[in-house]
Protein backbone atom coordinates (compact mmCIF):
# COMPACT_ATOMS: atom_id res chain seq x y z
CA UNK A 1 0.00 0.00 0.00
CA UNK A 2 1.45 3.65 -1.00
CA UNK A 3 -0.42 5.97 1.79
CA UNK A 4 -1.14 9.47 1.18
CA UNK A 5 1.92 11.30 3.41
CA UNK A 6 0.68 13.82 6.45
CA UNK A 7 1.86 16.77 8.27
CA UNK A 8 2.50 15.87 12.03
CA UNK A 9 1.20 17.64 14.93
CA UNK A 10 4.48 17.46 16.88
CA UNK A 11 6.83 20.08 15.72
CA UNK A 12 10.11 20.36 16.48
CA UNK A 13 12.80 23.48 16.10
CA UNK A 14 14.90 21.68 13.12
CA UNK A 15 13.25 20.45 9.81
CA UNK A 16 15.56 17.55 9.33
CA UNK A 17 16.54 14.29 11.59
CA UNK A 18 19.85 12.18 11.36
CA UNK A 19 19.35 8.76 12.19
CA UNK A 20 21.55 5.96 13.26
CA UNK A 21 20.41 2.12 13.91
CA UNK A 22 23.02 0.59 15.03
CA UNK A 23 23.74 -2.88 17.04
CA UNK A 24 27.02 -3.81 19.39
CA UNK A 25 28.67 -0.73 18.31
CA UNK A 26 29.86 1.25 21.20
CA UNK A 27 33.22 1.07 19.47
CA UNK A 28 32.39 3.50 16.72
CA UNK A 29 28.78 5.10 16.82
CA UNK A 30 30.13 8.06 19.01
CA UNK A 31 33.03 8.92 16.61
CA UNK A 32 29.92 8.91 13.54
CA UNK A 33 27.55 10.86 16.22
CA UNK A 34 30.17 13.57 16.30
CA UNK A 35 31.05 13.71 12.69
CA UNK A 36 27.76 13.90 11.50
CA UNK A 37 27.28 16.78 14.30
CA UNK A 38 29.87 18.94 12.83
CA UNK A 39 28.65 18.69 9.34
CA UNK A 40 25.10 19.21 10.20
CA UNK A 41 24.92 21.20 13.07
CA UNK A 42 21.21 22.29 12.83
CA UNK A 43 20.17 18.64 12.25
CA UNK A 44 18.77 16.58 15.13
CA UNK A 45 20.74 13.19 15.59
CA UNK A 46 18.57 9.79 16.73
CA UNK A 47 20.93 6.37 17.46
CA UNK A 48 18.37 3.57 17.21
CA UNK A 49 19.60 0.99 19.85
CA UNK A 50 18.44 -2.22 18.29
CA UNK A 51 18.88 -4.40 21.71
CA UNK A 52 22.65 -3.65 21.95
CA UNK A 53 24.31 -5.64 24.58
CA UNK A 54 27.14 -3.48 25.24
CA UNK A 55 28.00 0.36 25.65
CA UNK A 56 25.68 1.29 22.52
CA UNK A 57 23.16 3.21 24.11
CA UNK A 58 25.47 5.39 26.71
CA UNK A 59 28.32 6.42 24.09
CA UNK A 60 25.79 7.97 21.72
CA UNK A 61 23.87 9.61 24.43
CA UNK A 62 27.76 11.02 25.93
CA UNK A 63 28.16 11.94 22.21
CA UNK A 64 25.13 14.19 21.78
CA UNK A 65 22.54 12.13 20.27
CA UNK A 66 18.82 11.39 21.00
CA UNK A 67 18.32 7.60 21.93
CA UNK A 68 15.78 4.97 21.18
CA UNK A 69 16.62 1.71 22.20
CA UNK A 70 14.67 -1.31 21.06
CA UNK A 71 13.72 -4.13 23.95
CA UNK A 72 15.82 -6.72 21.93
CA UNK A 73 17.45 -6.81 19.02
CA UNK A 74 15.09 -6.66 15.88
CA UNK A 75 16.97 -6.40 12.72
CA UNK A 76 17.93 -3.62 10.16
CA UNK A 77 14.50 -3.02 9.28
CA UNK A 78 12.61 -2.48 12.54
CA UNK A 79 15.15 -0.10 13.69
CA UNK A 80 15.44 1.80 10.19
CA UNK A 81 11.42 2.03 10.68
CA UNK A 82 12.04 3.30 14.33
CA UNK A 83 14.01 6.25 12.83
CA UNK A 84 11.04 6.87 9.94
CA UNK A 85 8.15 7.09 12.48
CA UNK A 86 10.25 9.14 15.12
CA UNK A 87 10.63 11.76 12.47
CA UNK A 88 6.75 11.26 11.51
CA UNK A 89 5.62 12.16 15.11
CA UNK A 90 7.55 14.61 16.13
CA UNK A 91 7.00 16.68 12.27
CA UNK A 92 10.75 16.55 10.64
CA UNK A 93 10.41 17.71 6.87
CA UNK A 94 13.30 15.74 5.61
CA UNK A 95 15.72 12.99 6.70
CA UNK A 96 18.63 10.74 6.19
CA UNK A 97 20.55 7.63 7.84
CA UNK A 98 23.78 6.15 7.79
CA UNK A 99 25.82 3.45 9.08
CA UNK A 100 27.28 2.96 12.63
CA UNK A 101 30.33 1.67 11.84
CA UNK A 102 32.12 4.48 10.01
CA UNK A 103 31.48 3.38 6.52
CA UNK A 104 29.83 6.09 5.47
CA UNK A 105 31.44 9.71 4.96
CA UNK A 106 29.24 12.17 7.27
CA UNK A 107 30.40 14.82 4.37
CA UNK A 108 28.12 13.29 1.57
CA UNK A 109 25.09 13.60 3.92
CA UNK A 110 24.93 17.32 2.46
CA UNK A 111 24.39 15.75 -1.49
CA UNK A 112 21.82 13.53 -0.65
CA UNK A 113 19.79 16.40 1.14
CA UNK A 114 20.14 18.62 -1.00
CA UNK A 115 18.61 16.29 -4.04
CA UNK A 116 15.35 16.09 -1.64
CA UNK A 117 15.58 19.72 -0.25
CA UNK A 118 15.24 21.03 -3.78
CA UNK A 119 12.61 18.59 -5.04
CA UNK A 120 14.82 16.50 -7.65
CA UNK A 121 13.74 13.19 -5.25
CA UNK A 122 11.47 12.01 -3.25
CA UNK A 123 14.47 9.18 -1.65
CA UNK A 124 17.70 9.97 -2.45
CA UNK A 125 20.38 6.99 -2.68
CA UNK A 126 24.15 7.30 -1.84
CA UNK A 127 25.39 5.21 -4.58
CA UNK A 128 29.43 3.85 -4.29
CA UNK A 129 28.88 2.89 -8.15
CA UNK A 130 27.58 6.04 -9.37
CA UNK A 131 30.71 7.57 -11.67
CA UNK A 132 32.95 6.30 -14.18
CA UNK A 133 35.49 6.10 -11.77
CA UNK A 134 33.51 4.05 -9.88
CA UNK A 135 36.17 1.73 -9.31
CA UNK A 136 38.47 3.96 -8.05
CA UNK A 137 36.03 5.50 -5.02
CA UNK A 138 34.96 1.59 -4.45
CA UNK A 139 38.86 0.60 -3.67
CA UNK A 140 38.36 2.08 -0.35
CA UNK A 141 35.98 -0.61 0.60
CA UNK A 142 36.04 -4.34 -0.67
CA UNK A 143 33.69 -6.62 -0.15
CA UNK A 144 33.66 -10.17 -0.29
CA UNK A 145 33.33 -12.44 -3.45
CA UNK A 146 29.66 -13.61 -2.23
CA UNK A 147 29.02 -10.19 -1.33
CA UNK A 148 29.63 -8.51 -4.53
CA UNK A 149 27.74 -11.44 -6.36
CA UNK A 150 24.96 -10.54 -4.52
CA UNK A 151 25.27 -7.07 -4.85
CA UNK A 152 25.00 -7.64 -8.39
CA UNK A 153 22.47 -10.10 -8.34
CA UNK A 154 20.30 -7.60 -6.62
CA UNK A 155 20.92 -4.70 -8.89
CA UNK A 156 19.68 -6.44 -12.32
CA UNK A 157 17.29 -7.74 -10.76
CA UNK A 158 15.60 -4.84 -9.30
CA UNK A 159 16.44 -2.88 -12.52
CA UNK A 160 14.66 -5.19 -13.97
CA UNK A 161 11.68 -5.73 -12.57
CA UNK A 162 11.09 -2.03 -11.10
CA UNK A 163 12.29 -0.60 -15.01
CA UNK A 164 14.86 1.67 -12.92
CA UNK A 165 18.54 1.67 -13.58
CA UNK A 166 19.76 1.01 -9.96
CA UNK A 167 23.74 0.92 -9.74
CA UNK A 168 23.84 0.12 -5.58
CA UNK A 169 20.87 -1.14 -4.10
CA UNK A 170 22.27 -2.46 -0.71
CA UNK A 171 23.60 0.70 0.40
CA UNK A 172 22.37 2.17 3.75
CA UNK A 173 23.24 6.03 2.92
CA UNK A 174 19.64 7.67 1.97
CA UNK A 175 17.88 11.07 2.51
CA UNK A 176 14.46 11.38 2.36
CA UNK A 177 11.53 13.89 2.80
CA UNK A 178 8.20 13.87 3.71
CA UNK A 179 5.78 11.84 1.31
CA UNK A 180 8.80 8.91 1.96
CA UNK A 181 8.68 9.38 5.88
CA UNK A 182 5.21 8.72 5.73
CA UNK A 183 5.42 5.70 3.47
CA UNK A 184 8.05 4.56 5.44
CA UNK A 185 6.85 5.32 8.33
CA UNK A 186 3.52 2.94 7.99
CA UNK A 187 5.47 0.13 6.82
CA UNK A 188 9.12 -1.48 6.70
CA UNK A 189 10.28 -4.56 5.50
CA UNK A 190 11.94 -7.17 8.38
CA UNK A 191 13.77 -8.84 5.55
CA UNK A 192 16.14 -7.09 3.36
CA UNK A 193 15.09 -3.60 3.65
CA UNK A 194 16.83 -2.37 1.50
CA UNK A 195 16.06 -3.86 -1.60
CA UNK A 196 11.77 -4.46 -0.79
CA UNK A 197 12.13 0.13 0.33
CA UNK A 198 13.64 0.56 -2.96
CA UNK A 199 11.24 -1.23 -4.85
CA UNK A 200 8.25 0.87 -3.17
CA UNK A 201 9.51 3.62 -3.64
CA UNK A 202 9.46 3.81 -7.29
CA UNK A 203 6.31 1.12 -7.91
CA UNK A 204 4.43 3.63 -5.91
CA UNK A 205 5.66 6.71 -8.43
CA UNK A 206 8.12 8.33 -6.44
CA UNK A 207 11.38 10.35 -7.63
CA UNK A 208 14.67 8.42 -6.47
CA UNK A 209 17.93 9.56 -7.42
CA UNK A 210 20.74 7.87 -6.73
CA UNK A 211 23.95 10.30 -5.60
CA UNK A 212 27.46 9.16 -6.04
CA UNK A 213 29.47 8.71 -2.57
CA UNK A 214 32.29 6.84 -1.17
CA UNK A 215 32.33 3.74 0.54
CA UNK A 216 35.54 3.17 3.70
CA UNK A 217 36.72 0.84 5.69
CA UNK A 218 34.77 -0.43 8.56
CA UNK A 219 36.33 1.60 11.66
CA UNK A 220 36.07 -0.65 14.41
CA UNK A 221 34.27 -4.09 15.41
CA UNK A 222 33.76 -6.67 12.82
CA UNK A 223 30.82 -7.19 10.06
CA UNK A 224 28.14 -9.70 10.95
CA UNK A 225 28.33 -11.46 8.17
CA UNK A 226 30.06 -14.81 7.22
CA UNK A 227 30.30 -16.99 4.48
CA UNK A 228 26.59 -18.90 5.32
CA UNK A 229 25.08 -15.92 6.10
CA UNK A 230 26.32 -14.17 2.92
CA UNK A 231 25.00 -16.94 0.92
CA UNK A 232 21.67 -16.77 3.00
CA UNK A 233 21.53 -13.25 2.59
CA UNK A 234 21.76 -13.70 -1.69
CA UNK A 235 19.50 -15.98 -1.49
CA UNK A 236 16.94 -14.63 1.02
CA UNK A 237 17.49 -11.32 -1.17
CA UNK A 238 16.54 -12.61 -4.34
CA UNK A 239 13.42 -14.34 -3.23
CA UNK A 240 12.13 -11.05 -1.49
CA UNK A 241 12.56 -9.14 -5.07
CA UNK A 242 11.05 -11.51 -6.65
CA UNK A 243 7.62 -11.71 -4.24
CA UNK A 244 7.95 -7.44 -4.05
CA UNK A 245 7.57 -7.43 -7.63
CA UNK A 246 4.32 -9.57 -7.70
CA UNK A 247 2.65 -7.00 -5.47
CA UNK A 248 0.35 -4.09 -6.56
CA UNK A 249 1.48 -0.93 -5.69
CA UNK A 250 -0.86 2.22 -6.34
CA UNK A 251 1.03 5.71 -6.78
CA UNK A 252 1.15 8.15 -4.06
CA UNK A 253 0.16 10.82 -3.45
CA UNK A 254 2.45 13.83 -2.58
CA UNK A 255 3.17 15.39 1.19
CA UNK A 256 0.97 18.51 1.34
CA UNK A 257 2.88 21.45 0.15
CA UNK A 258 4.80 19.52 -1.67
Amino acid sequence: MCPRARSSLARVSADTLIFIPAFNEEESVADVVRAVRAELPDADILVIDDGSSDRTAAVSREAGAIVASLPFNRGLGAALQTGYLYAREHGYSFCAHLDSDGQHRPEDLHKLLDAVRSGRADLALGSRYKLPDAKRMAEAYEPTLLRRIGTELFRRLLSFTTRHHFTDTTSGLRAANRTVIELFASYYGADYPELESLQRVVRCGLRLEEIPVVMLPRAAGRSKFNPFNSAFFVFKGLLVVGVGAARRHAPVEAADGE
